[in-house]
Order: C-alpha cells, then structure tokens, then sequence
C-alpha cells in the first residue's frame, strides 16, 4: 500500500510556510540591524510583520469559515460560505462537502415529513398532537376540517364544549368514550401519549365521527334484536291473551264453569306467563347494567386456573384442558368481571361439548402485543345457522336456553374495549375474547 498524504497538509504547510518566512524574515533583520545595516533591518522586520500579519489572518479566516458552518449547522440553514483561499482547499472542500450532505439529509426529512403529513391527512379520524401544556402541535386535514379556525391551545377549539375538551387534555390514556361535538355530532374519541427523545410528552387525541357509519349498523342491530324480543314476547303473551279471553267468556257465562277450576287454572296460567315475563325483564335490564371495569393487578397463570376450577363444576364429565402462556408479570384486568364472562364462555362451551362421546373443552390465554386473547374451544356440532346472532341477549338454541350468558360476556368485554368473536373450527367451536390488557403498573 503506497503512502499517501493526509488531508491537512496543504493547509498546515501554508501556515508552516508564512511562519518561517515570518521568522527568517525577523532574524534576518536582526542580524542587518546589528552588523550596522538598520534601514535593511528595518525592512526586514517589516515584511516579517506583514507575513506573521498574513499569517494570522489565514488561520481567522480558516476560523470564521468553520464558526459559520457550525452556526448553520445549529440554525439549519444550508448556505456556503465564502471559499477560502487556494491554500486552504481541502479545507473548503471539507466544508462544501457537509454542507451538501447538510442538505441532503434536510431533503430526505422534509420529503418524508411531507410524506408523514400526506399519510396523516388520509386518516379519517381527526387527530390532534399537543404538548405537556396542552398546546397544538400537529394536526391532520380531519382535525382541521371540523371548525373553520384553528386554534393554539386545545382548550381553545370551537369544535368541541369546554368540558370535554379539558376532559381529554387532563384525563389520563384511554381506549376511547364518546362524547358530542358543539354542532351536535356524535364522536368518539380516544387519547394517548408518547415521548419524544428529547424527553418531552406529547398527548394524541383521536377523534372519529360516527353518526355516518353508525346509522346502518345501528339499524341493523334494532332489527336483530327486535326480532328476539318479538320472539319472546309474542312466546308469553300468545297464551295470555287466549286465557284472558277464556276468561272473559267464563265471566259473562257462570253456569260454564261452576266449581271455578278452569277459571282458577286460567289465573295461574296467566301468572306463571307473567313471572316468565319479569324474569325476562331482568334479564334484559342484567345486560344493561354492566359496572363500569376497575383493573387491578392479576397473575394470569392463576387466575386461569382459578376459572378453570369454577368451571370444571358445571359437568365432571367433561375434559377441561388448559394451554397458553402467561407473562412474567401481572396484567391489569377486572378480575371479576372477566371472570363472569369467561364462565358465560366456559358453560356454552360444556353444554354444546356434552352431545359428544368425548366431550372436550379447551381454555387458552396468551398476550399478543397488547392485548390479552382468551380462547375456548369445544368439540360439539359447531356454529348455529344464524351465527352472527349468538351474542344478542335472549338468543338461545338450547332447550331452556335463556339467551344472557353470551350477551352478557359480550357486554363486558365491551365495556373493557374489548371484543369478542365466534368461529368454526375442525371438530367444534371456537370463542375468543380480546382485551386490551397492560402491565399492572398502568393499573391505578
């Protein structure tokens, strides 16, 4: 490998080269002055001012190049600056050099900031980026859209009351609620938060309207669940009204019955069918009356365990097995009510596991990113007809049915922002619940 020359050199020879001249210059002098020659002295000692003059002024203006490239690099701005004398090439070369890179790397972040900004404006739902004192960072074309003005603060945007807007700026992190906006539309909004690497907290709220989407599934729920009420309804109230007849009849014509026995059966018809009827309203009003979740601390590996054994109650003679795996530490669940759900899911899945010959059902939980996924699985015949109506409340194609228990585990993952979904698999049914689920230090 042959030798080459450091980058410097040309540079540290120039100011080499005026040094010495300065000095031979200086001593050259000297030696005039004292050998009786003081005028060539004289103008010896000058010019060695001059190139130590020249010399300094080389290395201030080396400087000042360097001062200006560092203060563009802190105020980002990409502008050259002068170039430097011939001596100092590779100097300058070294300074267009990463002033070009400077410019490239700006060029790279503003072609992917406007592709960031284009990404964000596609984005439905309106979002807004604030600061720790509730400033607007950042907003996409949704978020703009809903007022004409757009303000500095948060607090401060005509698109939302008072109230909710201090409620999603000093509310902590949630999965989302709903609330209405000041020109009567329906919302739901959501808010997170994130660090910066400078260490700064920024808060993202998420803000969707539904009026437009939730019409037809709104309607198209009403219509499922009406046709179950009307099914009930029409079930209890049918003979009602033939024995109320009955006994209409049986009043306007005494002599029909004289002892009073198919009078007195009639009543207790009819009261039997009204119990049935409050019973039914209870029901109901079970489904609707869900408590709102307080998380806590929960060792997932015990906690299934627990449930299990609960489970394993409803028929010994079925194989309750457990599978999945649990995180190394707690998960912040309401353990009561994911408990009830999770027995709603348990004892549909032993009841339809009974018809077999070996009647099996499988328990699983494991975490995915996030969330919290709990399985059961039976080997029964599998999916009704008309499956997407298993979670409406009083939906049942089991004799004796009463149609709650898997409404009522859908209500409560739900009012977890959770879900919960049914399908077939090869040899039964499979329910999953999904939960979103944190380490125990969220939980407060």
């Amino acid at each position: 490998m042959g030798f080459s020359a450091p980058r410097h050199w040309p540079f540290a020879a120039g100011l080499a080269a005026r040094g010495l001249v300065a000095g031979c210059l200086a001593a050259g002098g000297t030696a005039l002055a004292l050998s009786g020659r003081p005028v060539l002295g004289a103008i010896a000692w000058c010019l060695a001012l001059l190139t130590l003059v020249a010399l300094v002024r080389a290395a201030r203006r080396a400087e000042q190049a360097m001062r200006e490239l560092v203060d563009q690099l802190a105020a980002g701005a990409d502008d050259r600056p002068a170039p430097l004398p011939a001596a100092f090439a590779d100097l300058d070369a070294a300074i267009a050099g990463a002033i070009d890179a400077m410019r490239q790397r700006e060029t790279g972040y503003g072609a992917q900031s406007q592709r960031d900004a284009a990404l964000l404006d596609t984005v439905p739902a309106a979002l807004f980026v604030t600061d720790a004192g509730g400033r607007l960072v950042r907003s996409n074309r949704a978020a703009r859209a809903l007022a004409p003005t757009s303000p500095a603060r948060f607090a401060d945007h005509p698109a939302f009351a008072p109230g909710d807007a201090a409620m999603l700026l000093a509310g902590r992190p949630e999965a989302g609620r709903m609330l209405r906006l000041v020109d009567g539309r329906a919302a739901h909004a959501s808010v997170s938060g994130f660090d910066l690497a400078d260490g700064s907290r920024r808060r993202l709220i998420a803000v969707q309207l539904v009026a437009e989407g939730l019409g037809a599934v709104e309607t198209d729920a009403w219509h499922r669940l009406s046709r179950v009420l009307a099914h009930e309804m029409m079930n209890s109230l049918s003979p009602v009204v033939s024995l109320a007849e009955s006994l209409v009849a049986l009043a306007a014509d005494p002599a029909a019955d004289p002892d009073r026995r198919e009078t007195a059966a009639a009543a207790a018809t009819i009261a039997r069918r009204a119990q049935h009827l409050m019973g039914f309203v209870e029901r109901y009003r079970q489904c609707l009356t869900i408590p709102h979740p307080e998380p806590v601390p929960v060792d997932l590996a015990g906690f299934v365990e627990d449930v299990a054994a609960l489970a394993r109650r409803f028929d010994p003679r079925v194989d309750l097995r457990l599978y999945g795996s649990s995180p190394e530490r707690p998960v912040a669940i309401d353990r009561e009510l994911i408990e009830q759900a999770l027995l709603n899911l348990l004892k549909n899945a032993v009841e339809a596991a009974q018809e077999g010959d070996q009647p099996t059902v499988r328990l699983g939980h494991a975490m995915e990113g996030d969330s919290l996924v709990f399985t059961v699985e039976d080997n029964g015949r599998g999916l009704p007809a008309g499956a997407e109506d298993i979670f409406l409340p009083f939906f049942t194609t089991k004799k004796g049915g009463a149609g709650i228990g898997l409404a009522l585990a859908r209500q409560i993952a739900l009012a977890h922002d959770g879900s919960i979904f049914a399908e077939r698999i090869a040899g039964g049914t499979r329910l999953s619940m999904r939960l979103p689920a944190g380490p125990s230090s969220h939980a407060s």
